[in-house]
C-alpha cells in the first residue's frame, strides 16, 4: 500500500501502471471476424459453448451458467472483452481442449479476460487465464484460478485456490493481494 515503507509503493505504482497498460491493451484489440461469432455470442448467456483463438467481444455482460471450452493449440491466443461484468453460476468451469493439430493443450496464460466492470466467480467455480478487471473480483467459497488476477479496486478472496501456470521466460512474478495496512496509532 502506499503509506508502507519504500520500496512498496514504487512498486506499487509500477504494478498498477503495468496493469493500465495491460488493460487498455485488451481494451484496444479489434474482435475477430465474423462479429456472428465473435460479438455479442449468445447474448451473454454462456452455456457449453466452445471457443477457439481469437478476440471475443461483448457490448454488455457475460454470465457462464454451465461449463465452458477453449479449444486450440498452445500457442493460441483468446481474448475475452466485456465492456460490463462478468458472473459464474456456482461449479462452473473452464475446460481447456486440444484441438487435435499437434500443437498440445491451449495455455491458461493465453487467455485474457478484460472486464469493464466487475466479475464475481460462483462458489465452486474453476477458471482459467489472466483477468483484468476495471472494478473488483470476488471469489465464491471454494472456487479456484489457473492464472492471473489484477483488479482496480478489490479483490475478494473468500477460500479460493490459485494456480500459477507456468510463465514465459521473464515474466514477472504473480501479483498476489495484500491485506490492508493496520490503521496508525492514535497520538498520545
Amino acid at each position: 500500500s502506499t503509506d508502507c515503507a519504500e520500496p512498496t509503493p514504487t512498486k506499487l505504482a509500477g504494478a498498477v501502471a503495468d496493469m493500465d497498460t495491460a488493460y487498455e491493451d485488451a481494451k484496444s484489440r479489434a474482435h475477430s471476424l465474423p462479429s456472428t461469432t465473435y460479438v455479442d455470442r449468445a447474448a451473454g448467456a454462456i452455456a457449453y459453448e466452445t471457443f477457439t483463438a481469437g478476440v471475443y467481444l461483448w457490448n454488455a455482460y457475460v454470465h457462464i451458467a454451465s461449463p465452458i471450452y477453449i479449444s486450440g493449440g498452445a500457442p493460441d491466443v483468446f481474448i475475452f472483452k466485456v465492456i460490463n461484468y462478468v458472473t459464474t453460476a456456482a461449479s462452473v468451469s473452464v475446460i481447456l481442449l486440444d484441438d487435435g493439430t499437434g500443437r498440445g493443450m491451449p495455455r491458461a496464460e493465453n487467455i485474457v479476460w478484460q472486464v469493464g466492470g466487475y466479475l464475481v466467480l460462483g462458489a465452486s467455480s474453476d477458471m482459467k487465464g489472466t483477468f483484468l478487471v476495471n472494478l473488483y473480483v470476488t471469489f465464491g467459497a471454494g472456487s479456484s484460478l489457473s492464472g492471473r488476477i489484477l483488479a482496480k479496486a478489490a479483490i475478494e478472496i473468500n477460500t479460493a485456490q490459485f494456480a500459477y501456470p507456468n510463465p514465459p521466460p521473464g515474466s514477472p512474478p504473480p501479483i498476489i493481494p495484500l491485506p490492508p495496512p493496520s490503521p496508525p496509532p492514535s497520538p498520545p
